[in-house]
C-alpha cells in the first residue's frame, strides 16, 4: 500500500472515531426514555397473562382476561407480599421486579363481596438481572408515564446537554422545588429587603382520588400530596436516565411518599418537601435525626 493509501486510510479512520464520540456523546444527552414492550415470552395461567419477556429488564407485563368484576394482583417474592390492582378490562400494566432476581410468584383474585375476594389463578417465573437497577428506570403502574408525557417531555428538555446524573438530579430537583419566575419580598428585623423563591408546588393531601400518583394532575396544576410530588420527581428522572424508587412509608409515624436515587454507586433519599434551594448531593440526602423515616415499600 502507497504512502497516499495509508493518509487515506487514516483519515477516514479519525473520521469513523469522529463519528462515534459524537454519537455516544449525542445518545447520553438526548437518550429517549425507556418504555416498556409487549414481547413473545408469555405464561398463561387461566385468566392470567405473564409477559415476562423483559424480565431481565426488571419489569414483567400483566393483564387478565376481561372481566365486569374487581381484580387484584398479588406478587410475592421470597416471604415479601405486594398486592395491587389491576384493571378488568384485558389491558397490559406494567409491574417492577423491584426486589432483585429469583422466583416470583403472581396471583389473581377476584372481587366476590367488598372486600372479599377469592384466588383464581397463579403462575411463577424465575427472574435473572444483570443489573437489578433497571428496573428504576421504567415506568410502571406506580410511576406510570409514557415518552409524550408532558413532564417527561419537559425534562427531557429541562436535562439538554446533562451528562452528569449529580447535574440532572440537582436541575429537577430545583424545578420541582421553587418557581424561578415569582419571588416574595420583606423587610428583615434589620430593615433590610430580603427577597425569596416561591415555592413551585403546593403540597395537599385534600382531593386525593386515587393511591396512585397522579403525575399529570401535578404537573399541570402544581398542587398535590406527597405521593404526587415523589411521583412527578421519580417520572422525570427515569426518563433521563437516572434511576430512582418511588418509596412509601412512615415520617414520624404518618403515612408519606418520598424517592430514593441511585447515584455513584449508592443509595440518596430524597423528600421533595425539603425545599432546599441550590443544594448540593449531600444536602439532599434525607436527616434522619430530624425525621424517622421507615420505609415500607417502593416500586
Amino acid at each position: 500500500m502507497g504512502t497516499k493509501s495509508k493518509v487515506k486510510t487514516n483519515k477516514f479512520l479519525v473520521f469513523l472515531l469522529h463519528l462515534i464520540v459524537l454519537s455516544v456523546f449525542f445518545n447520553a444527552c438526548f437518550a429517549e426514555p425507556l418504555m416498556p414492550k409487549e414481547g413473545k415470552q408469555k405464561k398463561t395461567s387461566g385468566r392470567l397473562v405473564i409477559d415476562f419477556s423483559n424480565s431481565s429488564e426488571g419489569y414483567v407485563m400483566v393483564k387478565a382476561k376481561p372481566s365486569g368484576k374487581k381484580l387484584k394482583l398479588l406478587v410475592t417474592h421470597d416471604g415479601i407480599e405486594l398486592q395491587y390492582d389491576l384493571n378488568s378490562n384485558g389491558i397490559y400494566e406494567v409491574f417492577p421486579l423491584q426486589y432483585g432476581n429469583g422466583k416470583y410468584i403472581f396471583s389473581l383474585f377476584e372481587q366476590v363481596k367488598g372486600q372479599n375476594y377469592k384466588k383464581l389463578n397463579s403462575t411463577a417465573i424465575q427472574v435473572d438481572m444483570p443489573d437489578p437497577t433497571r428496573c428504576f428506570l421504567y415506568p410502571n403502574q406506580y410511576t406510570n408515564y409514557t415518552a409524550e408525557t408532558p413532564a417527561v417531555v419537559f425534562a427531557q428538555e429541562l436535562c439538554e446537554g446533562l451528562t452528569d446524573p449529580e447535574e440532572k438530579v440537582k436541575k429537577i430537583y430545583h424545578y420541582i422545588s421553587v418557581d424561578d419566575d415569582k419571588t416574595e419580598t420583606w423587610i428583615a428585623e434589620n430593615g433590610q429587603q430580603q427577597t425569596l423563591l416561591v415555592e413551585r408546588i403546593s403540597f395537599t393531601e385534600s382531593g386525593i382520588r386515587s393511591k396512585l400518583p397522579e403525575i399529570d394532575k401535578v404537573f399541570e396544576t402544581n398542587k398535590g400530596a406527597c405521593k404526587d410530588v415523589s411521583g412527578l420527581m421519580v417520572a422525570m428522572l427515569r426518563s433521563v436516565g437516572v434511576p430512582a424508587k418511588y418509596v412509601v412509608g412512615k415520617a414520624n409515624g404518618n403515612e408519606h411518599a418520598w424517592v430514593i436515587i441511585l447515584i455513584n454507586d449508592e443509595e440518596l433519599e430524597i423528600d421533595p418537601q425539603d425545599r432546599i434551594t441550590n443544594p448540593s448531593l449531600d444536602e439532599l440526602r434525607i436527616h434522619q435525626e430530624m425525621i424517622d423515616y421507615r420505609a415500607e415499600r417502593w416500586y
